[in-house]
């Protein structure tokens, strides 16, 4: 199966009903060659960018090329489909409560790119718990109550300290962008949730900006296949890679590149969006910090979700999240990590090894000295090479394998 075909099979978008008539719409224009038919492909476009889920059409008035017509439309149609209907819970939202999962994420407004950006959204934007992380502190931010604001790195490794400081303070300033330098343990950008009485929470969405010549050097040195498994571990559901093109580029070849980013949003299930310059990249956060805040704002924030019985009100409209504490601990550097992290994380620095065939390594010999022990048993330097892992179906291959015997043999009487 291909990258693509891989992709769309698991696309799904919050108002399936929506895109279903629109498109209906759409093609009976174009087969009667009416004009119309520009208005429906703009709007289409338009609404399948946006993760919003609408409960009517004349929500999606606030959408670019949504008129008044075209969402009383939508409204008589969804009024006939509801009469049709005895499963109310289909709905316009294809009910996000079940696991709606890959919606499309507004790109930048600046942009004439026509590609779309994947973002994972699962119950309500809960993201999934790190076994490893216990909120111990019950925090809830009633809805209305709370500012949703960006957070940016301040920290000695962050891809901003190569960039004017002030410049990105300045724009996002002037894109009217509440935010706050904070040294993250991960990421570039993150978003916290904030009441009057300083209680946070941080929303399940980290940003990691890449310049193209930094991301070569990431490749290179390995702090690519590191920075990503961090982000795994921090606790948040979406990750976002936002990739900035350059004019005067030179390191790893382009095709190189484009592989990783490929690997990275099919198989590790993040979030590629690509922008022409900084500035651009700037408009994409300020977008993306609007629709957060669209999105949270009359929403429960909660780190305990079992307290739903105590009176918390609708249950669809209550988010679990962690603290910033949590998030924190969960993707620092030196954080308490089990014997399997540690391994995959030796299993990184070895050139060649990305962090797919680490996975695929630990998951049967989950650590070191399981697979010292089945080097020493085996004798064999090609004991790993047919562990296959991803999709396309690959293999970890003899050179690893046999790099990884030599390594593992010599040091087998320190395990």
């Amino acid at each position: 199966m291909s990258q693509r075909a891989a992709k769309n099979k698991t696309r799904q978008t919050p108002n399936p009903l929506f895109e279903k008539w629109i498109s209906e719409w759409l093609k009976e224009a174009t087969e009667k060659g009416l004009e119309v038919r520009h208005g429906y492909q703009r709007a289409l476009s338009s609404l399948r960018k946006c993760p919003l889920p609408f409960k009517s059409g004349k929500e999606c008035l606030i959408l670019k090329f949504f008129g008044p017509k075209l969402c009383e439309r939508l409204d008589k149609q969804l009024e006939q489909h509801k009469k049709l209907s005895s499963d109310s819970d289909e709905g316009i939202t294809a009910d996000i409560s079940k696991n709606t999962k890959l919606v499309n994420v507004l790109q930048p407004s600046t942009s004439n790119q026509s590609q779309n950006s994947i973002i994972s959204l699962t119950h309500d934007d809960l993201p999934k718990k790190n076994p490893t992380i216990a909120e111990k502190e019950k925090i809830v931010l009633w809805p209305n109550e709370f500012t949703v604001m960006l957070l940016i790195d301040t920290g000695e490794s962050s891809s901003l300290r190569k960039t004017n400081v002030d410049k990105v303070i300045s724009e996002l300033s002037s894109l009217n962008v509440t935010f706050e330098m904070r040294r993250l343990s991960v990421g570039d950008f993150a978003w916290i949730c904030r009441d009057r009485s300083g209680k946070e929470l941080m929303l399940p969405y980290i940003l990691e900006r890449k310049r193209l010549d930094d991301l070569s050097g990431s490749i290179q040195d390995g702090r690519f296949h590191e920075q990503k498994f961090r982000l795994k571990q921090c606790g948040l559901k979406n990750k976002i890679y936002l990739v900035e093109n350059e004019k005067k580029y030179h390191g790893l070849p382009i095709s190189h590149l484009q592989q990783a980013l490929a690997n990275t949003e099919v198989i590790d299930g993040f979030t590629i969006v690509r922008t022409e310059n900084h500035l651009e990249s700037m408009k994409y956060i300020a977008n993306f910090s609007n629709i957060l805040t669209n999105m949270f704002k009359d929403k429960t924030l909660t780190t305990d979700i079992d307290e739903i019985d105590s009176g918390y009100g609708n249950s669809s409209n209550i988010v679990k999240l962690i603290s910033f504490k949590t998030f924190s601990s969960g993707s620092a550097k030196n954080k308490n990590i089990t014997v399997r992290d540690m391994l995959i994380r030796q299993l990184l620095q070895i050139r060649g090894l990305s962090v797919h065939k680490a996975f695929a390594i630990v998951e049967q010999y989950p650590s070191p000295k399981l697979l010292v022990n089945a080097f020493r048993r085996s004798n064999n330097p090609l004991l790993l090479a047919n562990i296959s892992y991803g999709i396309p179906i690959k293999t970890v291959g003899p050179a690893i394998s046999k790099t990884l015997f030599q390594i593992y043999s010599a040091n087998d009487k320190h395990v």
